[in-house]
């Protein structure tokens, strides 16, 4: 069924990879704009992977946390990542890989702040949100930093976050009630906190979080 639905996604002619920058650099175009992302392809590319409709492969995505795993009928597995000062975390079922920063392809005439732009996973273009925006407002995320490309629903997204650590497993009936002290922003998306190494850890609601960042598309 998934390569049904791969077969009848737009396709995207990446010549930028061929006869681009990541090429043989032999497009005639080229002198004229000094990089690919100038080009109007390459925005037209970003166009049809912003309004195409992402396939899921669940049988792809990490089992981790599982019941028949942890052999436990109670609980998730989380991936609990650092914005700022700030700790949240993610069911490890949205993870697809979390991989070091590289550059994002800024797109011209950008809407929302919160698009950062389009970055290259083992070739394939990924688009790159910050989640920062979301969660903490502008803050910018360190040179050391990592990258974690996630899927949920029909959309895969990339967003670069300070700092990666896991939790094996959680207690997901053990979480406690988001105090007034939470950033506002921050409290709109976090379904209750866990303590892991003396930290606080919001943990978000995937649901919320991916319609928000949906909405940086838009």
């Amino acid at each position: 069924m998934v390569q049904d639905h791969l077969r009848a996604a737009p396709e995207i002619d990446a010549c930028w990879k061929r006869i681009g920058i990541q090429g043989d650099k032999s497009c005639p175009e080229l002198p004229r704009h000094s990089h690919c992302r100038n080009c109007p392809r390459f925005s037209q590319a970003a166009a049809v992977l912003l309004d195409r409709e992402m396939p899921v492969d669940h049988d792809a995505l990490p089992l981790a946390g599982s019941v028949e795993e942890t052999g436990r009928g109670l609980g998730e597995s989380l991936m609990v990542f650092r914005l700022g000062a700030e700790w949240f975390a993610l069911p490890t079922l949205v993870l697809d890989e979390i991989i070091l920063l590289r550059p994002i392809h800024t797109l011209p005439h950008r809407g929302h702040p919160g698009l950062l732009g389009l970055v290259n996973v083992r070739g394939e273009l990924v688009i790159c949100v910050s989640m920062a925006q979301l969660l903490v407002g502008t803050l910018p995320v360190a040179e050391h930093g990592r990258l974690i490309v996630a899927r949920h629903d029909k959309r895969r997204l990339a967003f670069p976050v300070d700092e990666v650590r896991h939790v094996r497993f959680h207690d997901a009936g053990k979480l406690k009630p988001v105090p007034v002290t939470l950033a506002r922003s921050a409290s709109a998306y976090t379904r209750g906190l866990l303590t892991w190494e003396r930290a606080q850890v919001g943990r978000l609601d995937e649901d919320l979080v991916f319609a928000a960042m949906e909405r940086f598309l838009a």
